[in-house]
């Protein structure tokens, strides 16, 4: 399976954020938050916020968002079909790519949208 991302993975509209924040559930991790609602159309969207909160450098936070949709990119092939948005927390600064795929996983997981083997 091809493991590139697409515009069509990725969550772009206020509405479709404003739905997954009302309709989701909360898993966290030390390094993220992760937000899960149900799919609305049967496919695997994602979407990332990171605002002025997390950090007033530009430079951090576009670290944490490439980190992030960097881990999501190599999982995307095992997650089953929901709308989810990743909130970076601020210990994800310290943290390498693998580690934050790890915690990644281990929240899907939490979620129910990996299968364990």
């Amino acid at each position: 399976m091809k493991k590139s991302l697409t515009s069509a993975d990725k969550i772009a509209l206020k509405s479709e954020f404003d739905y997954i924040r009302a309709e989701g559930k909360k898993y966290v991790a030390g390094c993220v938050l992760l937000v899960v609602a149900p799919s609305p159309d049967g496919k695997l969207r994602c979407g990332v916020v990171c605002g002025k909160k997390y950090s007033n450098s530009a430079v951090k936070r576009n670290r944490a968002r490439r980190l992030l949709w960097e881990s999501f990119r190599l999982l995307k092939s095992q997650i089953g079909p929901a709308h989810c948005i990743m909130i970076p927390r601020r210990r994800i600064a310290v943290l390498k790519q693998p580690d934050v795929q790890k915690a990644l996983n281990y929240l899907f997981r939490k979620a129910g949208l990996i299968e364990d083997c």
